[in-house]
């Protein structure tokens, strides 16, 4: 090859190289681009379950510049907390809900956040089958993951309300909800939101959305989060901060607006004047925070406070909002305080300004102060690590224990073989020493005995209570009394008290009171019975807002009466349930009906024909039909379904609610005291009382089986079962067993 023809070559070969180069470069991948267009508009919601965890991811986007959010309704969830995470992975909190729409499934709310980049609206009117389109979400909780399909089809579907759904062939996976079908021009046409199966699925057609923010109702947060949301009519919050309320429990985390992140809760009608005792309980998520009792509070900036912090138990007087305004009276600690536990606070305010402070029932300070004489009481948190409170008890007098000596003795006495009465001498102590070194075993030895005979002992104390309960609940039960009695609303507490020991029913008892006076006060004097019940239902349903449990249904809390109280969602049986309780107290004759799959509530002016009742759907929180009411109950109900049910039978079917929702291999105990409940208010409910006698045989609990099976074959010698009753009857009365 000559010089000339080689030099030609290999420019050919270098121009060849270079315009295929730059063609790459030139070759930019038009979904690539549009990608990178929608990203930044496109956010993450993580939203909060029922007791304030973690519960599930979703997706969201931007359409207002200022800060407006749109998604599914189900991602925010019915009045719970959530986050948002924009693209960039900044936090932001939602500060209103602009608009709901439940049928369709939307939600339009606001964060704290402005000049954000908003997704254009495109016209759905205008989809076409085989369209190409593109989706960002969170499928599976990936972040901001593309997805490129096409419209498969719009049709009409049943759970779409019948209205047009958009069909798309894009892959849907938990965590895509909400998120945005964009056309080639960057348009949303759509907001994915069911899973139909593989890689299809159905979207919210962008005209509903554009309908949606036509009508806007700002809403502010505080109002929307009613999920253990504190009583306004019961707490007062000066600082802030985020107090939360739960089975008796308040919480208390973030930080509040003081110093420090100083935040208080005081008892709005706890304006006392010395002398007075106050005591709470109290447990600190961290030792490094700090929280307790607060006094003398005067609804701002100035109080006493009593509390834990740091190890250490500190009275502080508060006499303004900064640092210098404080004045720490005394700090202390004590090996009476235990750490990550329980500690019982308690304070007795003298007239003369004499305070005394006590850790667990051990007085550890003790100080003068002429500052404060009157003012509220409540709680305090300091720093960031959250807190919990539980028994507050306020009183003119406080006795030093609850429990009485005769009490005390008996417990003892029935216990006294799992205890040790008295500690090791000095004089013990040298004899034991003087022993071979295997005597350091045997008191180990003796300690873990010791573990077990506390652990017996404090399982023997949890069985005490249960029986106590089931004792009450039993004696409520089979009294002759009528609902005029209220034992509706006891046994229902009784019930929630099975789970959960921290709550005290007179507390709710006394708030449903309270609810009842306020609605009566708004029935004029004049108003027909047809009417109270319709401000009864706006009143409940609008504007307390309490609701049907529709994303949580089968959570335990929906069938405890006292979280359905605090958190304003329950199941149509507990709702129900509170809705005839209200009515009961202005004097509004309302029933519940035990119709199956769906409890409903009835109400029947004095004289009138069942014919002329009012059904109401207290899940759905509304006056409904009969033809509704069928459709509910997925039955054909004739007048005999209209029959009031029994006090008995709303709280069993209370506990069949508990039982089908317990964990049987996970929460055997739970499973075992609704089977306890049940049988103990209808010791002839031969179906539990068999379903009883069989778990107490397969846990070897053979004592329980065997009185089980004995009662069932004497009570029911016709049984079909008895002849398998009969056998294990039989294995369990042979002397080996």
């Amino acid at each position: 090859m000559s010089g000339s023809l080689h030099i030609a070559w290999v420019l050919l070969l270098v121009s060849t190289g270079l315009t295929t180069l730059l063609g790459e470069q030139k070759e930019v991948d038009p979904f690539a681009q549009l990608a990178a267009k929608v990203k930044p508009s496109v956010v993450t919601i993580s939203s909060a379950d029922r007791g304030g965890g973690p519960w599930g991811v979703g997706t969201g986007f931007v359409v207002g510049k200022d800060g407006i959010i749109a998604t599914n309704f189900h991602v925010i969830g019915e009045h719970r907390e959530f986050t948002v995470e924009l693209a960039d992975g900044k936090i932001c909190q939602p500060t209103e809900i602009l608009a709901i729409d439940r049928s369709r499934d939307l939600a339009l709310f606001r964060i704290d956040q402005s000049e954000l980049p908003p997704l254009p609206l495109g016209n759905s009117d205008l989809i076409e089958p085989g369209q190409t389109v593109l989706s960002i979400g969170n499928p599976l909780g990936y972040g901001l993951s593309v997805s490129q399909g096409v419209i498969a089809a719009v049709r009409e579907l049943e759970f779409g309300d019948g209205r047009p759904m958009v069909q798309v062939a894009i892959p849907i996976e938990a965590g895509s909800s909400g998120s945005p079908v964009v056309n080639r021009s960057g348009e949303v046409i759509a907001l994915l939101t069911i899973k139909s199966g593989g890689a299809m699925g159905f979207g919210v057609p962008s005209q509903s959305l554009s309908a949606l923010l036509e009508e806007i109702q700002p809403l502010p947060i505080e109002q929307w989060l009613q999920i253990g949301m504190l009583d306004q009519e019961e707490w007062l919050r000066p600082m802030g901060g985020n107090w939360r309320q739960r089975a008796g429990i308040i919480s208390a985390t973030g930080m509040g607006q003081g110093f420090g992140g100083r935040m208080i809760c005081l008892a709005r009608n706890s304006f006392l004047s010395p002398p007075y005792d106050l005591e709470v309980e109290v447990r600190l998520e961290h030792e490094s925070g700090a929280a307790g009792l607060v006094f003398g509070a005067d609804g701002e900036d100035r109080h006493l406070g009593f509390y834990a912090t740091n190890g250490s138990l500190r009275l502080t007087c508060f006499n303004g909002p900064k640092v210098f305004d404080w004045n720490i009276m005394e700090t202390k600690s004590s090996p009476h305080y235990l750490p990550g536990a329980w500690n019982l606070l308690s304070v007795r305010f003298e007239q003369g300004g004499q305070i005394r402070c006590q850790i667990n029932g051990h007085e550890i300070i003790s100080a003068i102060d002429f500052t404060f004489k009157n003012g509220w009481v409540g709680f305090c948190k300091f720093r960031e690590p959250g807190a919990e409170f539980r028994n507050l008890r306020i009183s003119p007098r406080i006795s030093p224990g609850a429990i009485s000596p005769e009490i005390r003795e008996q417990a003892y006495e029935l216990s006294e073989t799992l205890t040790l009465q008295e500690n090791i001498s000095g004089k013990e102590l040298k004899q034991l020493a003087q022993l071979d070194h295997s005597v350091h075993q045997a008191l180990i030895d003796r300690a873990v005995e010791l573990e077990k005979a506390s652990q017996r002992l404090r399982e023997s104390a949890e069985q005490v209570r249960i029986a106590q309960i089931l004792n009450e609940l039993a004696n409520l039960l089979n009294t002759e009394e009528s609902q005029e009695a209220g034992i509706l609303l006891q046994s229902a507490l009784l019930i929630a008290r099975l789970d959960n020991p921290d709550f005290h029913p007179a507390h709710y008892l006394k708030r449903v009171d309270r609810m009842a006076k306020l609605i009566a006060e708004k029935i004029p004097p004049t108003a027909t019975q047809k009417e109270k019940l319709d401000i009864l239902m706006d009143q409940m349903f609008v504007q307390y807002g309490y609701h049907g449990s529709g994303m949580d249904f089968h959570n335990r809390a929906n069938s405890y009466i006292n979280e359905v109280i605090d958190d304003r969602e329950g199941l149509p049986i507990t709702l129900s349930l509170l809705l005839m309780e209200l009515g009961r107290r202005i004097d509004l004759p309302i029933s519940g009906l035990a119709t199956p799959g769906h409890f409903l509530a009835l109400f029947r002016e004095e004289g009138q024909p069942i014919e002329n009742s009012i059904l109401i759907d207290a899940f759905g929180g509304q006056i409904i039909s009969r033809e509704q009411a069928n459709k509910l109950t997925h039955s054909d109900l004739t007048n005999e379904d209209f029959l009031p049910a029994s006090e008995r039978e709303i709280i069993s079917r209370i506990l069949r609610n508990l039982l089908r929702s317990a964990d049987w291999d996970r929460d055997l105990p739970a499973s075992l005291r609704y089977l306890n409940a049940l049988v103990a208010i209808d010791p002839n409910d031969q179906y539990h009382r068999t379903l009883r006698a069989m778990t107490f045989y397969g846990e070897g609990m053979f004592e329980d089986a065997l009185s089980d099976i004995t009662f069932l074959i004497e009570q029911f010698p016709h049984n079909h079962a008895n002849e398998a009753l009969l056998e294990m009857q039989r294995r369990l009365n042979l002397p080996h067993r």
